[in-house]
């Protein structure tokens, strides 16, 4: 590592009054759990350098934390979490928090005795497999957030879920058997009578409001899954068909989630391949029942977002901190490459792949 100056607090650190600028920079890491610097800043406000103070600041005095991962060489950039309660009595102290949830404290214990900050500087695989698991959830929810703070009131993020909140759901389905087709290399699903039960537990849930649409068509609900490309396919499997079931064919969604309907399942994976692969999963008999198609799933990859592009002052920067709105375009993929975008409305007229070309940012043909 470069400088440990940088991982180690200072034996007496720096104090002072606490600033609006730190009661939003504590606001925007409780909102998003991990936030790495890039996001932070934009989401602060202001001038750039004087929230980099702050936030080295409030770590130096232990209000905050951060870790950087080991790569790129020499590190990456900070990325900030909570782990005291410390910041939650600053928010309540000035009427930013009405009161302290059970399930803050208990994020905060989780995150305490995780030591990101000592995993990342251990190398750690499994924590740091599940932070980079978490930035991509904190990435969309970024993306997010300051499309609908640009948009001039054409779209709002009317709700967010993540953690705790969604967890503990779960599905009866069908046990499957596969019978081949006397001969023939083809094989028939048959669902037999006996269940087991799958979990349902998305990384996020959220919803997005179109005020200028008509009443009945402003909300849209969605699912998302960041799949870092480790689980395998199997299991993969598994996970679709729980969301199959859950919300298209038992609609459990209504009860446990309290929203209706989900407009789709939002899976963003690392590769192209990858996605592929997830594509054909979708359309599995074991998923969506044989001969039968399903505009449930929705895939992309993360490239689209994390690209380097030149910004205005010559750096490059991921593509996503200079225009988050792209979240919103047309570069969600359904498993038969119909283009689709979070802004359409339900009866979106699709386009026809095969007289054109996809855009820059589709999953491009093999």
């Amino acid at each position: 590592m470069a400088s440990f100056a940088k991982f180690e607090r200072p034996p007496q650190p720096r104090t002072g009054r606490t600033s609006e600028r730190d009661l939003d920079i504590i606001e925007a890491i409780l909102r998003y759990r991990f936030s790495p610097t890039s996001e932070l800043v934009r989401l602060v406000g202001g001038n750039e350098d004087v929230t980099n103070r702050r936030l080295r600041m409030l770590w130096e005095s232990g209000v905050i934390n951060r870790f950087a991962f080991p790569f790129p060489r020499p590190h990456s950039e900070f990325m900030y979490y909570l782990d005291k309660r410390a910041p939650l009595d600053l928010l309540m102290q000035h009427q930013r928090l009405t009161e302290i949830h059970p399930q803050m404290e208990e994020e905060l214990r989780l995150n305490r005795e995780a030591d990101y900050e000592g995993a990342s500087v251990r190398g750690q695989q499994m924590k740091l497999g599940f932070l980079q698991h978490s930035l991509m959830i904190s990435r969309l929810h970024f993306m997010l957030e300051m499309s609908s703070r640009s948009s001039h009131g054409q779209v709002e993020t009317a709700d967010w879920r993540q953690g705790g909140e969604l967890r503990g759901r779960k599905v009866n389905v069908p046990e499957i058997v596969s019978r081949r087709i006397a001969g023939t290399n083809d094989y028939t699903w048959e669902e037999q009578d006996r269940t087991y039960r799958l979990p349902v537990e998305p990384d996020a849930l959220f919803s997005l409001r179109f005020p200028n649409r008509p009443a009945q068509q402003q909300i849209s609900h969605f699912c998302y899954e960041a799949d870092r490309g480790s689980m395998p396919m199997a299991d993969m499997l598994k996970k679709l068909r729980a969301y199959y079931h859950f919300i298209k064919r038992q609609q459990k969604h209504r009860d446990a989630f309290g929203v209706h309907p989900i407009r789709a399942v939002l899976i963003e994976t690392t590769t192209e391949a990858r996605a592929r692969k997830l594509m054909e999963l979708a359309e599995h008999p074991a998923v969506i029942g044989a001969g039968k198609r399903s505009a449930l799933f929705w895939f992309c990859i993360s490239p689209l977002f994390t690209a380097p592009t030149e910004a205005d002052n010559g750096q490059h920067v991921a593509a996503y901190l200079l225009r988050p709105k792209c979240v919103l375009d047309r570069l969600w993929v359904l498993p038969d490459l119909t283009m689709c975008a979070l802004e359409d409305a339900e009866n979106f007229r699709t386009l026809d792949t095969k007289d054109k070309p996809p855009p820059r940012t589709a999953i491009p043909a093999s």
